[in-house]
């Protein structure tokens, strides 16, 4: 399950190739009056528009929007610019989510988030039953039936239905570090959440390896997009960043993908954008604070347990988003989380 190299991998190998000059050039490490003045940063950059190339959803209309005025709980800051919204989105905002009307997670966890409660497997091995064409993720089936081989650990919390900024039509923030994540959630009173936290909230209480069940296709969720090459030296550059970054986008708008859902009620925690989680919650001796998970939109692999620690807190990038997590607030005690730590698996900046 060791990540691919090769030029069949597309972006995902020129990724991996060009990982160390992008966390020295894109971002310096800010200094700890910056990251004090950090939050929140929301207006320094919304997410990018969809290309009219797009073959999922329909075109829209970049820099054509109106700025959308904060809803009750949106995040604070200068509002993102919202641009036209997808048929399959603007559809989706009219359907009844299946876990709005529980009457435990209302009281649990506000409107625009799902409660999870179950219990996290800190030790859980993916099995592949069936050979894949080895791009991207490998394995086109995983198999059934796997046993936790450590001792399980019961979780309660709340986790964002959707990616940053959490609101059905708008496109998933983009182009954001580990520090601006936590700053942005920090900033509406919640957190990063931990790389464990969201694994649970991905796999369910079945611990499912995609939050859809075991098979890779065909899936309900944004993922196996052709790879485009980027250009490094103009996603580089302040002066066509912006424009490299519409070339290369294929996610879309929050809520176009009703069906991927997890058991507990997140939408796309596998592909459409990858999300940054905290790992230094988890394991505060890590020297890899910044993890990542679910994969984007690209042919990469969307497993709810794969992590991807190589980047550093200051990496940003074209497809790196995040969502928030949050403690219940109806007052149900629930132990502290054990330490969850995996250093020993660490293998080419990948948890397998």
């Amino acid at each position: 399950m060791a990540v691919g190299a090769g030029a069949a991998l597309g972006v995902v190998a020129l990724l991996a190739r060009y990982a160390p000059e992008l966390d020295a050039l894109l971002l310096a490490p800010p200094s700890p009056s910056e990251r004090s003045e950090l939050g929140p940063p929301a207006a320094r950059s919304a997410g990018p528009a969809a290309p009219a190339s797009s073959t999922h959803a329909p075109a829209t209309d970049a820099g054509q929007g109106e700025a959308a005025a904060p809803a009750t709980g949106s995040p604070p800051g200068a509002a993102p610019v919202l641009r036209s919204v997808s048929p399959q989105a603007a559809a989706v905002a009219t359907l009844v989510d299946p876990f709005a009307a529980d009457p435990v997670a209302r009281a649990a966890c506000p409107a625009d988030m799902t409660l999870v409660e179950g219990d996290f497997c800190p030790s859980l091995p993916y099995v592949c039953t069936r050979s894949g064409d080895g791009a991207g993720h490998g394995c086109p089936e995983y198999g059934r039936g796997a046993r936790c081989r450590a001792p399980v650990d019961h979780r309660r919390f709340c986790v964002d239905r959707h990616e940053w900024p959490n609101r059905v039509g708008e496109l998933p923030r983009v182009y954001v570090d580990w520090y601006e994540a936590k700053a942005l959630c920090a900033s509406i009173g919640r957190r990063l959440c931990r790389r464990s936290e969201w694994m649970l909230a991905c796999e369910g209480p079945k611990r499912l390896p995609y939050p859809w069940g075991f098979v890779r296709t065909p899936s309900p969720c944004n993922i196996d997009r052709a790879a485009i090459e980027f250009d490094i030296d103009a996603m580089v550059d302040e002066a066509t960043r912006e424009g490299e970054i519409a070339r290369l986008w294929q996610a879309d708008p929050i809520g176009s993908h009703p069906n991927c859902i997890s058991a507990y009620g997140a939408y796309d925690l596998s592909g459409n954008v990858d999300e940054w989680t905290d790992n230094l919650a988890d394991d505060p001796g890590t020297a890899r604070p910044a993890t990542l998970n679910g994969g984007y939109w690209g042919p990469v692999r969307n497993t709810c347990r794969l992590t991807t620690g190589g980047h550093g807190p200051t990496f940003k990038f074209y497809q790196v988003g995040f969502r928030c997590c949050a403690d219940t607030v109806d007052g149900v005690v629930t132990p502290p989380p054990r330490p969850f730590i995996e250093r020993d698996r660490e293998k080419d900046g990948v948890y397998d």
